[in-house]
């Protein structure tokens, strides 16, 4: 499947589910009660927004063939997290009585936005440099999902570990937000070098910035199911 494709179908999945959302906050105020059932169809719709976000970013690293385990490792642990959040909004159950329920699916939420917050950086990183920053940025959002999770489990978190995992939630969301802007400040050398994208005898199409003896090809907008192909003329 196509990286084009992906992105279509994340998108129309994503109108659908606003335009599904939509229409029941408009039928509780015309009904004039928001229900608790309406609330509970409202999570369901973002919780699909959620981890198909999710979902779409881990099998656009692992087509890309960039950190494909942990394009892997989000697209694997999409349908569990959604899984256990479904059981428990939809689990008509006193949460006093019930409290590892909560406690198990916010657990499997942080660990996906761990994830998301890796995975997106990777994919928005360009260059040696920003792609560090980028692992960086995920391996300290994989700290704050930890220090989140433990905090969760532990009736009583201490000061200290109230100060730590805001900490570490504040220097992950700095490292993801460094990635596009420095990105931007990149020089076009250090951003990619030259990458062959075809080759037909001694001819090649190859993205560069350097464009002395050769033929720059002023590239059309390409229509959906359209693609370029290089071939000898027959």
């Amino acid at each position: 499947m196509t990286r084009l494709r992906l992105s279509r179908i994340f998108w129309r999945g994503a109108a659908a589910i606003l335009v599904a959302a939509a229409l029941v906050a408009l039928g509780s105020v015309l009904k004039g009660n928001f229900s608790s059932t309406d609330g509970r169809i409202l999570g369901t719709l973002a919780l699909f927004l959620y981890t198909g976000g999710a979902l779409f970013s881990g099998l656009a690293l692992v087509e890309r063939g960039r950190a494909r385990v942990l394009g892997s490792a989000v697209v694997a642990t999409s349908p569990v997290a959604l899984t256990l959040m479904l059981l428990w909004v939809w689990t008509w159950v006193d949460e006093s009585e019930d409290e590892h329920h909560w406690r198990l699916a916010w657990s499997s939420v942080l660990v996906l936005l761990a994830g998301i917050l890796a995975a997106t950086a990777v994919l928005l990183a360009r260059g040696r440099t920003l792609e560090r920053l980028a692992y960086a940025a995920g391996a300290l959002a994989t700290l704050a999902v930890t220090l989140s999770i433990v905090a969760i489990w532990v009736h009583q978190p201490g000061t200290g570990l109230t100060k730590a995992i805001g900490a570490a939630w504040i220097l992950a969301g700095l490292g993801w937000a460094l990635v596009p802007v420095l990105r931007r400040w990149a020089s076009p050398e250090s951003e990619h070098r030259e990458r062959v994208l075809a080759a037909l005898g001694d001819v090649e199409v190859v993205v560069t910035n350097r464009t002395a003896d050769a033929v720059v090809l002023d590239v059309p907008r390409i229509g959906p199911g359209e693609r370029l192909v290089l071939r000898r003329r027959g």
